[in-house]
């Protein structure tokens, strides 16, 4: 499991330069078994009309990456009335490559 107080500094970073178009929010995380874990997120706002709506999500994962040293993929989207819900699967082990770190 990741830490709430780095995914809450996650996100405050990510809506700083995303919130006027993307705002996210964690709406759950879950294990899933043999080291696998899921973080659903909800984003919202005009992006969803934008012609490349799958970049504000990209966006997030390597934030979410460069954040926790781990490797994450998008599993599934769930569009909704004004965004998406992102599910975003990750297993222990699988370690992403950091570039720089943000905290």
């Amino acid at each position: 499991m990741i830490k709430k107080s780095l995914l809450d500094k996650m996100i405050e970073e990510y809506n700083k330069y995303h919130g006027l178009e993307a705002h996210a929010e964690v709406l759950r995380q879950k294990q899933s078994g043999k080291g696998k874990g899921h973080l659903l997120v909800r984003f919202e706002g005009p992006f969803c009309l934008s012609c490349a709506p799958d970049e504000y999500y990209t966006d997030f994962q390597v934030l979410l990456e460069e954040t926790t040293g781990l490797k994450f993929k998008i599993k599934s989207v769930r569009q909704k009335t004004n965004g998406a819900v992102v599910d975003f699967e990750y297993v222990k082990g699988d370690q992403a490559v950091v570039y720089l770190s943000h905290f």
